[in-house]
């Protein structure tokens, strides 16, 4: 059999082998053994065959709800169809989109359709018949439909006037429906402060999310990764757990390689498993903070710590081993779900009235409400690729705890002191401004202004 991919991902054209001479042909239409091989691991429960009498009757468009989705397998069998599938999956880069495919006696194509689609058919000859393979029981009170002709999704049929049921000819628009269809989304680093604000954006938007730390699988393990996401099935992992301790790295360096290299190559090998869009967390520390322009996001990594170095490998991995990837640097990130330099500052001023902080580190405070939303929305393209998601504009250590206290209303002295005058176990790279040129090229929004993003925080801990 051979696969063919459609316009939009997890929709394939199946063409099985046919076998002729004189006497006439065989064909194989379905093997579960080679559908596996393919990558296509579907238990079908149930065979369904429909007859239509003449040529302009149009079925659709038909899907059952979560959680009596359904996978179909299609084909024609006598006469020919126009065959529909309509993207259902909210967040799905093809969300609301369609795909046409001719299925007919003659070239024996079949349609693969996923769960979180409508289907439907136009018969393009008089005595059309139609078998398809389902995966899940019918279930009347799951069994929906939307009306062929939805402006929303378009999709152009040939005809103006086709030959309808009571059922589709009186089906709602999809604004309309209760469809509850959306891409599965999986988690990790749910304890710390961007994982925290991914899922709770995920679940604000009613996205299918599960959200994971090391109670539910220690993606250090390769066999508990595999084992829990081939379960689960997402399709996007966004990978946020990781070994961030920077100076704590240069002496807990298996602990760090393991986390951080180890477990990014066993979320990734799962990740190509279940075919999932995986999104890795990187960060600004890939770079060696020389000279003083932003880092473009093709830029040659040199990273100056070990934290750094076992994010580039990170970063390295996921480029090498998987097609559907986004890397999203970062920098200087807070929020409210941990420990970060604003509740450190804020911290400090309950019991002193001055201190020193570096001022020749120039980089882009983030906050992680801000990141998230970027990840979500960049997630529902397919605009694979790396991408710098930090808050607009930059600063110094010490513009950054200035603000923080002017917008407190907290009266506290701050000394401008170098890095020289700081010294840490790891160093620091000195210019951390990231370019975010493919995020335009994308067509996709900045992130607001630092400053900006720092006065919601502020409010948000109030």
């Amino acid at each position: 059999m051979n696969i063919t991919k459609t316009e939009i991902e997890d929709v394939f054209i199946i063409e099985p082998q046919i076998f002729g001479d004189h006497r006439g042909w065989f064909t194989e239409t379905y093997s579960k053994t080679k559908f596996k091989e393919m990558g296509i691991d579907i238990n079908f429960v149930q065979d369904n065959h429909s007859m239509s009498a003449k040529k302009g009757i149009l079925r659709g468009l038909h899907f059952q709800i979560n959680p009596k989705a359904q996978t179909k397998l299609v084909r024609c069998t006598k006469g020919k169809i126009l065959d529909v599938a309509v993207d259902l999956r909210k967040g799905s880069s093809t969300y609301k989109k369609w795909v046409a495919v001719e299925l007919s006696e003659e070239n024996k194509k079949q349609l693969l359709i996923p769960k979180g689609f409508a289907h439907g058919f136009l018969t393009l000859t008089d005595d059309v018949e139609v078998q398809y393979k389902v995966d899940e029981y019918y279930a009347p009170e799951c069994d929906r439909s939307i009306k062929f002709d939805d402006p929303i999704i378009g999709v152009n049929w040939g005809v103006d006037n086709p030959i309808l049921s009571d059922k589709d000819m009186n089906a709602p628009l999809l604004e309309d429906s209760d469809v509850n269809f959306s891409l599965k989304f999986l988690v990790t680093g749910i304890n710390g402060q961007l994982g925290y604000d991914i899922v709770r954006r995920l679940k604000g938007l009613n996205f299918d999310v599960i959200a994971t730390g090391r109670d539910e699988f220690d993606f250090t393990d390769k066999v508990q990764t595999s084992t829990f996401i081939l379960k689960e099935k997402p399709d996007v992992i966004i990978h946020c757990a990781a070994y961030t301790a920077v100076d704590k790295a240069e002496d807990e360096k298996d602990l760090c390689y393991s986390v951080n290299v180890d477990g990014t190559k066993n979320i990734v090998e799962a990740a190509k498993t279940v075919n999932a869009t995986l999104v890795y967390v990187s960060t600004d520390y890939v770079f060696d903070g020389e000279g003083n322009k932003p880092y473009y996001e093709n830029k040659e990594t040199k990273p100056i710590n070990y934290y750094g170095y076992t994010k580039e490998l990170g970063e390295q991995i996921v480029k090498n081993s998987i097609n559907n990837y986004f890397i999203v640097r970062t920098s200087w990130v807070y929020g409210t779900n941990g420990n970060n330099f604003v509740k450190t500052m804020l911290k400090l001023a309950e019991t002193k009235d001055e201190i020193s902080v570096v001022n020749d580190q120039i980089g882009a405070p983030t906050y992680t409400i801000d990141l998230a939303e970027f990840i979500i929305n960049l997630v529902q393209t397919d605009k694979y690729g790396i991408y710098h998601g930090v808050n607009e504009g930059f600063c110094s250590w010490y513009d950054f705890a200035k603000a923080i206290f002017e917008k407190s209303k907290i009266d506290i002295k701050v000394n401008p002191i170098t890095t020289s005058a700081y010294p840490t176990k790891a160093k620091r790279p000195k210019n951390s401004r990231l370019s975010k040129d493919n995020t335009d090229t994308a067509a996709l929004d900045r992130l607001p202004d630092w400053k900006d993003a720092l006065s919601r925080f502020l409010a948000e801990i109030k």
